[in-house]
């Protein structure tokens, strides 16, 4: 209980996650015995020392390097000119580029900031409701943590010892699942609002220059893909080769990169992953804090002492999952859940990578959602929409979103059939 306490009233006084998370550990450890504090630094080294962990970096250096070669922009006039004339077009524009982003960036706050500063002026110009609009572009930013490389799939299979590739493979399906229920809605809201249609007819010739100038921005993302699906190369290999390859092109193709701007991709990708990293390696000192006091035995002899059915188990456990990412952001709940969970899957022999998935994704859902919900204030700051006005316009999306968390779920086939495919 004074464990608990700590990390609230930590949070509530602004402390960083990262500390929050070490501090609770360390008062968990002083009550259970003061001895193992000594053991904490070679944790925190055996938790970071991970040769998986170093996809992270590779990756956000990745869509830092793509970020100056222009190929947002190259994807969205490409998504512009496939989609054409059609009622509400920019939506289904914004829904294509969300995907694409996830191939880039694989964070749900960095494709809100990026969709919240390039599409939602042109939303507003077109017509569409500031509200809906904002609320919407963050919805569609949940899609980028499920394209592979998503940054929270490599948290939880360090984690959780599970395949990052097949966390990958059954992250794809589940971001086109999204992706289609959001252009459902997209299609309905369309009719009955009457939202403008674009003038401009895209010619096949268009088409085709659009293509060619973007070739390479989307090669960049379908390499990482295919060379991991086809076990070509491992996630942390194909990291490394994205880099390469987006500076070359970059720098060599498109002429964009200059060798000057290597120092800022390279600092700023220290902050962004550094801040992961902290997190993770503090994670990792609670959950062997947690292992220690055998508190996931105690939450499975719990959930288990509520019903013996796993679909109802299955259900608790969403909705606990669900609860949690209104309060914590994804990351360290991910380090702290997974070894809570572990002897629950274990247990009721759910497959750890789908199990994964609907961590990854609900928690991804409770960006969205208030006090904690980080996409949720990313979206406002970035569009100038109140946080208040968009809480009230996010909630029909958050049901949306769940409604495919739900389909996963219980349809366990409709995200798993591409790793099995794979695995033959």
């Amino acid at each position: 209980m004074l464990m608990v306490i700590v990390f609230l009233v930590t949070l509530l006084l602004g402390v960083p996650i990262a500390f929050a998370l070490g501090l609770t550990a360390v008062t968990g450890l002083i009550i259970t015995d003061p001895s193992f504090l000594i053991a904490i630094p070679q944790k925190l080294f055996a938790t970071s020392n991970m040769y998986s962990l170093i996809a992270i970096p590779l990756f956000i250096m990745a869509g830092e390097l793509m970020g100056l070669s222009g190929d947002v922009n190259r994807l969205m006039d490409l998504a512009r000119a496939a989609i054409g004339r059609v009622r509400g077009g920019l939506a289904y524009v914004s829904i294509i580029l969300g995907a694409l982003l996830g191939g880039l960036l694989g964070m749900a706050n960095a494709a809100a900031a990026l969709l919240s500063t390039i599409i939602y002026p042109e939303m507003v110009r077109d017509g569409y409701e500031e509200d809906f609009s904002a609320s919407f572009l963050a919805s569609v930013s949940i899609i980028a943590p499920m394209i592979p490389p998503g940054m929270l799939f490599v948290i939880y299979g360090v984690a959780s010892n599970t395949s990052i590739a097949d966390l990958f493979m059954a992250g794809a399906p589940a971001g086109i699942m999204i992706a289609i229920v959001l252009s459902g809605i997209i299609y309905f809201k369309g009719k009955k609002s009457q939202w403008p249609v674009s003038e401009h007819k895209t010619t096949r010739k268009e088409l085709f220059q659009k293509l060619r100038s973007a070739a390479f921005s989307v090669l960049a993302p379908f390499v990482t893909f295919a060379s991991i699906a086809m076990g070509i190369a491992t996630p942390t290999e194909a990291a490394a080769v994205v880099c390469v390859l987006v500076y070359v092109v970059g720098a060599f193709v498109y002429k964009k990169i200059k060798p000057q701007d290597l120092m800022t991709v390279l600092i700023r990708t220290a902050i962004s992953s550094g801040a992961i990293l902290i997190i993770s390696a503090m994670g990792g000192v609670l959950g062997w804090y947690l292992s220690i006091a055998q508190v996931p035995q105690a939450i499975a002899r719990g959930i288990s002492a509520i019903s013996d059915n796993k679909y109802v188990i299955m259900l608790i456990i969403q909705a606990f999952l669900f609860f949690v990412g209104m309060i914590m952001d994804s990351a360290p709940a991910v380090m702290i859940l997974v070894p809570v969970f572990m002897p629950i899957i274990n247990q009721f022999g759910f497959d750890p990578v789908h199990f994964g998935l609907l961590m990854c994704l609900n928690l991804s859902i409770g960006l969205l959602t208030p006090p904690v919900g980080t996409v949720l204030y990313t979206t406002s700051t970035a569009t100038g929409v109140p946080t208040d006005r968009m809480i009230r316009s996010i909630w029909p999306w958050v049901l949306s979103l769940t409604a495919v968390l739900m389909i996963i779920a219980y349809i366990p086939d409709s995200v798993m059939w591409l790793p099995r495919l794979l695995a033959k």
